[in-house]
């Protein structure tokens, strides 16, 4: 849900400031990418904790 509501307020915003439908492209795909990227670093965080609590 929250993912949604940053995707359509950066294209309002985008849209408001006359960003090129290329950059509008780019912008959202990059914020895209670094959210998948947080969330594969949050998971193997995650996943290294909770062996670290087994071993122990």
């Amino acid at each position: 849900m929250v993912g949604i509501l940053i995707i359509g307020v950066l294209n309002n915003a985008m849209q408001l400031a006359s960003f090129p439908a290329f950059s509008q492209t780019v912008v959202k795909g990059a914020v895209l990418l670094i959210a998948v990227a947080f969330d594969v670093y949050q998971k193997k965080r995650k996943t290294k904790v909770l062996v670290a609590n087994v071993a122990a």
